[in-house]
């Protein structure tokens, strides 16, 4: 069996696409082995900050051979009046490297053809890699690449080597002039330029004693436990965050972590103003104590060893000085004055080109939220909270310390505002309307703060389509996909049961109020419901549901997001009780039949077959089932529905639906209309894939 490894040496990757480049590289060499007919047992990606490295062990091939029958122009185009071959059959040939004594004639279609029967050898395992896997380096994609060195490649960064090895001998492959060879290259600092990889055995090792540690696992395993003791000896802990110690993890090969300490006068200021300089700006983890309070020490990792490591934390140490100095002159400057003092000076910030300004945006977010706090049935006595929010919701942008460390929007205005004296309701909803920031994030939990944040992100979001703004493609520039989902996600957790359709109607129409904005009304209304709801869909998919349940429940309930996800669930739970095809087949069958027609009204005069007349009795008692539906318990008013199953088949065999009589039809057809109007109001059974 036959094994492979490719190195990609790069500059400096981007630890951001890291993640999104090792699970396409996996994807794109199994299929590759698939298309292939390869058998593997494994391809393993792994990375650091210079190289992408891909293993794959184990492979095998059969190498049959296949005859194929390969069809050419017809008999009469082939060959002329008098029998010599035309231009036509000859091009044929040559492009299949066949004589005529290969030719046979066989009719298609009454009409004589000519074939060639050709002989077909399996390629090898070293072809197949040798011809495809440039490509697939080629077919990554980035959220920003570009050409590097003159060359038609597009990169997120430039590749330097290539080291592919095959069985462990150089498998050659054209790259632009790039090096395809055995020889890597180790640390940047600590280790050799040219390293040359005898054995794919010995890869792993040969890259650790040149400083590279190539598993994330076993890096992770490093940083763990140096920034851990680090922590423990100073009688503290470190401050969890996965997300930068997966960065972490991906700028540095050979990890060696480090500890520090700052002046304790800076505990003075607000937990979040010190940890933003030290996590986002410095990639440092803070140290807490068993209380969560945070103590005068940070810890870092060094892409090196323990060579200078006291005069490596001392240049640390100064580093974050200087910036918390900064932030305790922004915090000092700034809370001079209460937050409301900046919203004036919000007319001098552009919301977006064409839709004026931030104190505008404040404005009419202050319109929209007691709109939506009705449309929210909220309780009216939270509108003077709701509004308040609003209006210092954006307060904090003209601030010293967001200026400097924007990603603090938000959380400054919440410390600002309390420091001005504002209610902790208002002062927390300024913070939670950009909340939630990720898919998987927290949402807002104040009724404030729900209402301030879908305002905000409705306001974005109409806003931007309306002056066509739209997210195409992968070209999502405003966030507004996330925007979208978070609107999704705190509706369906708080359970508001609120038409989508009226919540950018409500948006538009104060755009369109109070600041006079020209744009087609219509048009933009069903863009942005198509938009989110399409999010929606994606989301009901990312989170397991079957497409055709989603499809069969969003086709009749298109605008109310959390009866959609109620109706949802409720079909799913229905969908595995017994005897659920049965049920389905039931339901299908009356919608088949009835179709296009409308009426519900039955004149019991008609009813006079005994069938009829069980199935009409069925239909009386179907108030229940309204009553079901009206408080949202769909899977019982479906099982209600489905009591009528043995009933319905045994009237549809005995009895004739579509007959002459104008009147009588009608009204049978009225009969099953009544199951079936109520069945759509929660799905369409036609939909739900057998």
């Amino acid at each position: 069996m036959s094994k492979y490894l490719l190195e990609i040496g790069v500059e400096e990757f981007p630890s951001a696409y890291v993640k999104s480049t090792k699970l396409q590289l996996e994807e794109k060499f199994e299929k590759l082995l698939d298309d292939k007919n390869i058998s593997f047992d494994e391809v393993r990606v792994e990375s650091t900050p210079r190289r992408f490295s891909i293993l794959i062990l184990n492979m095998e091939k059969s190498l049959e051979k296949k005859n194929i029958k390969i069809k050419g122009p017809s008999k009469k185009i082939a060959y002329s009046q008098n029998g010599e071959p035309t231009q036509a059959l000859l091009g044929f040939l040559k492009s299949q490297d066949a004589s005529i004594s290969s030719i046979t004639i066989e009719k298609v279609k009454d009409e004589d053809y000519v074939f060639v029967n050709k002989e077909i050898k399996s390629t090898t395992i070293k072809e197949d890699l040798k011809d495809n896997v440039f490509d697939i380096v080629k077919s990554l994609s980035f959220p920003r690449s570009m050409h590097w060195g003159g060359k038609d490649l597009k990169f997120a960064r430039p590749i330097r080597w290539f080291v592919s090895l095959l069985d462990d001998e150089i498998l050659p492959f054209e790259a632009e002039g790039i090096r395809v060879s055995n020889v890597t290259k180790g640390h940047r600092v600590l280790g050799s330029d040219e390293i040359v990889v005898d054995k794919i055995d010995n890869y792993n090792e040969l890259l650790r004693e040149n400083y590279v540690i190539l598993k994330y696992k076993d890096r992770y395993d490093m940083i763990v436990r140096g920034i851990n003791k680090l922590a423990k000896e100073k009688g503290g802990s470190v401050l969890q965050d996965e997300d930068l110690l997966d960065e972490v993890i991906n700028i540095v090969e050979y990890p060696t972590a480090l500890i520090g300490k700052f002046d304790e006068k800076y505990l003075s200021l607000p937990k979040e103003v010190i940890i933003t300089p030290m996590k986002n700006h410095q990639r440092y983890f803070p140290v807490i104590n068993d209380e969560g309070q945070l103590l005068p020490y940070f810890i870092t990792v060094r892409n090196g060893d323990e060579t200078d490591i006291e005069n490596v934390s001392m240049g640390n140490e100064r580093v974050l000085t200087a910036r918390l100095e900064d932030a305790k002159f922004f915090f000092e400057q700034d809370t001079s004055k209460p937050l409301s003092s900046y919203v004036d000076n919000l007319s001098n910030l552009t919301f977006y080109d064409g839709l004026k300004d931030m104190l505008s945006k404040t404005l009419r977010m202050q319109d929209l939220s007691v709109e939506y706090l009705k449309r929210f049935q909220m309780s009216l006595d939270l509108e003077e909270s709701v509004k308040r929010a609003c209006y210092l919701s954006k307060a904090d942008l003209i601030t010293n310390m967001v200026i400097e460390f924007t990603e603090l929007e938000g959380t400054i205005g919440k410390i600002y505002a309390k420091l001005s004296g504002e209610d902790e309701i208002v002062a927390n909803a300024i913070e939670e309307q950009y909340l939630p920031k990720s898919q998987d994030s927290e949402t807002p939990k104040s009724s404030v703060g729900i209402v301030v944040s879908i305002t905000e992100k409705m306001d974005n979001i109409c806003g931007l389509y309306a002056i066509e703004k739209y997210v195409t493609g992968t070209k999502d520039p405003y966030g507004l996909r996330r925007q979208a989902l978070g609107i999704i996600n705190i509706l369906i957790e708080n359970k508001i049961d609120v038409d989508l359709r009226d919540l950018i109607k409500d948006s538009l129409y104060i755009y369109t109020n109070r600041d006079a904005l020209s744009f087609n009304y219509d048009l933009t209304e069903k863009k942005v419901l198509d938009f989110i709801l399409e999010r929606l869909k994606n989301k009901l998919l990312d989170d397991g549901y079957k497409y055709d349940h989603i499809n069969s429940v969003m086709s009749i309930t298109d605008s109310n997001i959390y009866d959609i996800y109620l109706k949802l669930n409720q079909l799913e739970e229905f969908s595995n009780l017994s005897n659920f095809e049965e049920k389905l087949n039931y339901f299908t069958r009356v919608s088949n039949i009835v179709k296009d027609f409308n009426s519900l009204d039955i004149d019991e005069k008609l009813v006079n077959v005994e069938e009829e007349k069980m199935v009409f009795d069925f239909i009386k008692k179907l108030s229940n089932v309204d009553s079901l539906i009206n408080t949202k318990q769909y899977k019982d008013a479906l099982n209600l529905l489905s009591e009528g199953k043995n009933l319905v088949n045994e009237y549809l065999d005995k009895t004739m639906i579509m007959v002459d009589d104008e009147k009588l039809k009608n009204n049978r057809l009225s009969i099953l209309n009544n199951i079936n109007f109520r069945v759509k109001q929660i799905f369409i059974p036609e939909k739900i894939v057998k």
